[in-house]
């Protein structure tokens, strides 16, 4: 299976220049945790999460006029092509614990997002499984248990 069968192609994208008020207003309306930031040739540069909004705006109080480029998560990136094999990115996605790959296309312009629940729906439930476990790992090691 290819990474262009499960890819979502409606992304919501943003550039450096947009308010974070703007964007939380989009993850909220669309209820999107992830959004891509891209240049000005769509090549994406960053990304801006829900946690992003939470620890790098709210809890420095900085206002919703703030650019996402300042907040945002910079690369290196976690991307693919529509023609990739999505075994391969998974590979990736455990190594690099990454939930969510950009697609691209061979320009390295986004055309689309796989998040771990898009995968998770055309997968194998046990290669699933394994996939969560690798990406949780990172979770489950920071929390200090009794």
């Amino acid at each position: 299976m290819l990474c262009g069968d499960v890819m979502l192609s409606l992304v919501f994208k943003s550039r450096t220049s947009d308010s974070v008020g703007a964007i939380a207003k989009v993850m909220r309306d669309e209820r999107l945790g992830f959004i891509p930031i891209l240049d000005e040739s769509g090549h994406p540069v960053g990304v801006i999460t829900d946690r992003d909004l939470v620890t790098r705006v709210l809890a420095s109080e900085l206002p919703p006029s703030t650019p996402v480029g300042k907040v945002m998560t910079p690369g290196p990136l976690l991307t693919c092509t529509a023609d990739e094999d999505v075994h391969e990115l998974e590979k990736r996605m455990a190594q690099q614990r990454r939930s969510r790959a950009i697609v691209v296309d061979r320009m390295g312009a986004c055309i689309g997002i796989i998040s771990l629940s898009d995968v998770a729906q055309f997968e194998d439930p046990d290669d699933a499984g394994r996939l969560m476990r690798e990406l949780t790992r990172r979770e489950s090691a920071m929390i200090s248990r009794p």
